[in-house]
């Protein structure tokens, strides 16, 4: 009995080491995501305002930087993915559900705001 709780205390341990190892890999490339995104809105509100002044090129400009912007977040949304997918499988059922509407809930988003698809 005594060996079998010890293993039960061993296999949970070791869960939640990966699932401790898991956040933080999402929460890195939440940060870097987000460094991204504020550079990359920067940038849009300065293609804006050239848009605004009337520059020949402003409304190419502003749908460059949106389509790069996207770029950017496809780039950052499949790091994201990749870094959780060997994990996905181990998790509890319910966990995985939740985690497959909140890619959903992204994907949808992305492209009601941006008006691309993934």
């Amino acid at each position: 009995m005594t060996d079998a709780r010890q293993d039960l205390t061993q296999v949970a341990g070791a869960l939640a080491a990966l699932a401790r190892q898991a956040s933080y890999v999402a929460i890195g490339a939440g940060v870097l995501s987000l460094q991204k995104a504020q550079v990359r809105r920067r940038e849009m509100a300065d293609a804006a305002g050239r848009a605004l002044k009337g520059g020949p090129s402003g409304r190419e400009e502003v749908t460059r930087v949106v389509r790069d912007f996207d770029t950017s977040m496809a780039q950052v949304i499949k790091r994201i993915d990749s870094a959780v997918e060997p994990v996905f499988e181990r998790l509890p059922k319910p966990v995985q559900a939740a985690l497959q509407q909140a890619r959903e809930a992204r994907d949808e988003l992305r492209a009601r705001v941006l008006g691309l698809n993934s």
